[in-house]
């Protein structure tokens, strides 16, 4: 080996020679590969060892991290970027490196073992051949998208030189992730193979192929990327499709399509020099800001916090409905632990058993399941009418009705029989845990575990931490919770905890609307041009119509006159209407599907023809009541931090990313601003409306929601 190859032991590389092929090693210290400036130096200064090394006709790029080849950019120093000459810079330098990669005269082959995302896609591209693992961990794409930018180390110009344009536009608009053999089908990686011969067979494919791959593959073909009418075409559905589906609200999907088009229209340079340009608008816009700062925000929800938590092999759910079954499937999928299940019949177990299999069931559909592995799955979900197989389960998760006495009996028959250290985690959407853990004998162990409907879709989990339930069994749920491959946050005990309590007044002021004689449509659709996925009407339909009436007459019941019941739930719970559940709410279904506002609505409420709100003035009410209660929220310490309020509204709720959350959006609007428009709203609609302590503090003491109640470190 020569000196020159010597020197790169002392980086992230380290280059193995072996014959006339050579093993390129990535392995920067600590549990994550990815590109800073300096990393990218570190390869520049490989690449160049190489382009003066003779004799090496294969080179192949690896990683000896189990799970990890590279997960892409460092996003600590793409946040610290603040001009538009610092984005300039780091984007060039990317594609400065990638581009020297490329160039290369030896075959280059990306050996990928694990997690390849963004940047690290970006330069497996630009090697000749890619090979990847069966690995669990692995999985290759690029999620700029989701991060408000879009790939710019070269990716957006390569990707569809690879894989062809429509392949390019789904992977780079979506920012979706794919396994080795979904990758294969689009052409992005040419083998999979074992993680015990993967370099092996990534050699021996660089010597097969033995020559340079050109820029444009057999993927590509003169009907769409070499005729300019067809591009025209593609890009333009595809602006339609991205437009009709982010309201435009993320400028990023859109950015990547005109800079694509440019690169077909002007050339694989000028595609280079439009991924900079256009980058660097996004990188420096609010929408990229809040969607990094929402990255950041969860991956602080990951950090483990109190105690060592305790290992969970075994579990139970007590109530085998939707959630249930939900609850269980996603137990034996993401954490690979056995369940048992019961319910007081067996016809209620076999729907429990329907609703998990149904799940399993669209993965097959999707081919992202085989359907022996679905069986086996299955077969791991155990049921009962007893309490035969629970006497030595780690966890139970109970999902039964959301009444006090039911939740309190199923807690006292389960500590008759379970083990003493067994944790019982209560899936209550709004029953204060210390009123469930007044019928326990071991509170302490009492916690809970609030999911979101659908389970196997909604990403968020409530941690609820009662009175007397010990840092050891919240540390433990919380880490089960993230083992399920949910985004936790911790919640002190109080009615309707976070995300419940602040949909409260947000509902509640639909309903109003509604009473003033708004039409649903308008009042739905205001708050969908906002951004969020769903207006309140349809999501109470989505919800249930019962369990928002159970979970308004226990806010009710908390905190008086600030939510009094809604007229509209009244109305509906009187005439049996219980939204999507029984085909009968707000809105007309059919096989599940909303078909437009029920007509017998209005004459229902009493009011006659609806008319169409005004927008602004409506979003304003809606989300300015949330806001209010949030205050009160963070302020009661009910949520440990802002941010910890705006993951959980993000996650739980769908509240629009691009804005940040509830309360930097709230920020963003400016806190004196937020209380003036409080008071104006009061003196027209009512208490209500009036502004907390906590806002009138925060505007007294001129802060921002995000100054005064920071992330809690330690």
């Amino acid at each position: 080996m020569t000196a020159a190859l010597e020197t790169s032991t002392r980086s992230a590389f380290r280059l193995q020679r072996d014959g006339d092929s050579a093993i390129l090693w990535f392995d920067l210290p600590g549990k994550v590969n990815k590109f800073s400036s300096a990393v990218l130096s570190q390869l520049d200064d490989s690449i160049s060892a190489l382009e003066s090394e003779s004799g090496i006709k294969v080179l192949v790029i690896a990683s000896p991290k189990p799970g990890m080849f590279i997960a892409g950019a460092d996003l600590e120093e793409f946040r610290t970027i603040t001009t538009g000459d610092e984005a300039s810079k780091f984007v060039r330098r990317g594609q400065e490196v990638f581009t020297r990669l490329w160039k290369l005269p030896m075959v280059t082959v990306a050996a990928i073992d694990g997690v390849c995302l963004g940047g690290g896609t970006e330069l497996a591209l630009n090697c000749d051949y890619r090979v990847m693992s069966e690995h669990p961990k692995a999985q290759i794409g690029l999620p700029e998208t989701k991060l408000g930018i879009f790939p710019a180390w070269t990716g957006t110009t390569r990707l569809p030189r690879l894989i062809g344009i429509p392949a390019a536009l789904d992977l780079i608009l979506t920012g979706k992730t794919l396994d080795g053999r979904r990758a294969q089908k689009v052409g992005l990686v040419d083998e999979v193979v074992s993680s015990s011969v993967l370099v092996d067979v990534a050699r021996q494919l660089g010597a097969r192929k033995g020559k340079k791959r050109g820029l444009e593959s057999d993927r590509t073909h003169f009907y769409v990327e070499g005729n300019p009418l067809a591009r025209k075409l593609v890009f333009s559905k595809a602006r339609s499709a991205v437009r009709e589906k982010t309201g435009g609200h993320y400028p990023a999907p859109l950015a990547a399509i005109d800079v694509m088009e440019e690169s077909y229209s002007s050339g694989y340079q000028a595609g280079l020099r439009a991924e900079v340009r256009e980058v660097i608008k996004l990188a420096m816009g609010d929408v990229a800001s809040s969607l990094v700062r929402l990255f950041f925000m969860m991956e602080e929800s990951k950090k483990e916090r109190g105690p060592a938590p305790k290992e969970i092999r075994s579990a139970g759910v007590l109530g085998a409905g939707l959630m249930g079954g939900g609850i269980a499937q996603a137990i034996v999928d993401q954490a690979g632990v056995d369940v048992r299940m019961k319910d007081i019949n067996w016809q209620a177990l076999a729907g429990g058993m329907k609703s998990a299999s149904k799940i399993w069931k669209k993965k097959v559909e999707r081919r992202r399941m085989t359907r022996g592995e679905m069986a086996r799955k299955l077969s791991r979900i155990t049921t009962t009418i007893d309490w035969s197989g629970f006497e030595n389960v780690d966890v139970v998760v109970e999902a039964v009705l959301e009444k006090l006495e039911i939740k309190q009996q199923v807690l006292r028959d389960f500590e008759a029989i379970g083990r003493q250290d067994a944790i019982f985690a209560t899936n209550t959407s709004t029953i204060p845990i210390g009123r469930i853990a007044a019928a326990s004998a071991r509170p302490e162990n009492v916690v809970g575990m609030h999911f979101f409907s659908p389970v196997d879709k909604m990403p968020l989990v409530e941690i609820i931490r009662g009175e007397r339930t010990s840092p050891q069994t919240v540390s433990t749920i919380s880490a089960f919770g993230r083992r399920l491959g949910k985004t936790v946050v911790v919640s002190e005990d109080a009615p309707g905890f976070i995300v419940n309590r602040i949909l409260g007044p947000y509902l509640n002021e639909a309903g109003y609307l509604i009473q003033e004689g708004n039409s649903v449509e308008s009042i739905d659709k205001a708050m969908v041009s906002f951004g969020m996925p769903l207006g309140p009407l349809a999501l109470l339909d989505e919800v249930g119509i019962d369990v928002a009436g159970k979970a308004g007459e226990i806010l009710n019941e908390a905190f008086g006159e600030r939510m009094p019941p809604s007229k509209l739930l009244q109305s509906l719970l009187a005439d049996k209407r219980f939204g999507k559940k029984n085909a009968r709410g707000v809105f007309l279904w059919k096989e599940g599907k909303r078909t437009g506002v029920d007509p017998s609505l209005y004459p229902l409420l009493g009011l006659g023809n609806p008319k169409e709100g005004k927008r602004d003035a409506m979003i304003e009410r809606m989300v300015l009541s949330m806001v209010n209660e949030a205050s009160r929220v963070v302020d009661e310490k009910v949520a440990a931090s802002a941010a910890d309020v705006d993951l959980a509204m993000i996650m739980g709720t769908g509240f629009p990313p691009f804005r940040g959350g509830l309360l930097r959006h709230a920020d963003r609007l400016g806190v004196r601003f937020v209380a003036e428009r409080l008071r104006a709203l009061e003196a027209e609609q009512g208490i209500r409306f009036r502004p907390s302590p906590a806002i009138e503090r925060l505007v007294a003491e001129g802060k921002s929601f995000y100054e005064a109640y920071p992330v809690r470190q330690g």
